[in-house]
């Protein structure tokens, strides 16, 4: 299977020169991880920016300064197989496609590759062989910021919330967080000395540099209040194929796994699923 076949030729890309808070609402707009940045008034891809940049510099206004350089493209002829390469070795999951002069045609995604391909080829592998029994669980009571800094020690996007009863009771993701979070601005006021040293009646100069900082601020609330609460779920029997046709209908890439009684004992992530793509 090549490329072109199932990526997405409607591509919502960002513009450099630009701002990083234009791009910031395409992302929360179309609910995306990850947008191709194009030089403007071309197709010329020169870089990507994610969810990830503007948490972690909530400050930076350009996006040129913001977005990551040296980006991983695919060509519409290359196979699956390679691509399914380029993401596991990588970690990135959403790959620009361009033509042979670099210009923007299309983007395939992790997704792509779990909802449009794996999703029909009847693997009947269970998927106990592709989740993670390690994974990070959040109290669904945990103040918000809490939960935000455990998931960026954990170094993850997405946690499982659990209730009182330890119970699954919902999803949390990096985009639940930024959706919920406002942008602040603070003016701190710098100051520096110099005076003639040693000198009784020298004249004491002070240079005052009021400093602009943004930050990203979550509101007091608990992690329940904006986590996704209809999850679907599948038991380590359902076949690889299965799952990949559930994650297509819920339009999602993280299924919980559960035991009969509904405790949860791993998650499948779409990515996991594309591992079933190198044998």
């Amino acid at each position: 299977m090549k490329v072109k076949e199932i990526m997405e030729k409607n591509v919502v890309y960002a513009e450099v020169p630009g701002k990083s808070e234009e791009a910031l609402s395409l992302l929360l707009k179309h609910n995306l991880t990850a947008l191709p940045v194009v030089k403007e008034k071309t197709k010329k891809v020169v870089g990507m920016v994610s969810r990830s940049d503007f948490a972690a510099k909530p400050g930076e206004e350009q996006l040129a300064l913001l977005m990551t350089k040296n980006v991983i493209t695919a060509k519409d002829d290359d196979d699956i197989k390679d691509i399914v390469k380029n993401i596991l070795v990588s970690g990135v999951k959403r790959l620009p496609v361009v033509d042979k002069d670099g210009n923007l045609t299309g983007i395939i995604t992790s997704e792509d590759i779990v909802w449009k391909a794996i999703a029909k080829m009847n693997i009947s592998e269970p998927i106990a062989n592709y989740m993670l029994k390690y994974f990070v669980a959040i109290w669904e009571e945990t103040p918000l910021n809490v939960a935000a800094e455990i998931m960026r020690l954990a170094n993850t996007k997405i946690a499982v919330v659990l209730n009182s009863d330890s119970k699954l009771s919902g999803i949390i993701s990096d985009a639940d967080m930024l959706k919920a979070a406002t942008l602040e601005e603070r003016t701190e006021k710098s100051e520096s000395g110099a005076g003639g040293e040693g000198e009784a009646w020298a004249w004491e100069s002070k240079s005052v540099v009021y400093i602009t900082k943004r930050t990203l601020e979550l509101p007091d609330i608990k992690v329940k209040d904006v986590a996704t609460k209809s999850v679907v779920t599948v038991t380590k029997s359902t076949t690889v194929s299965e799952c990949a046709a559930k994650m297509a209908r819920n339009k999602i890439e993280v299924i919980p796994v559960i035991e009969g009684e509904g405790r949860i004992i791993g998650v499948v992530r779409d990515i996991d699923l594309l591992r079933v793509l190198k044998k």
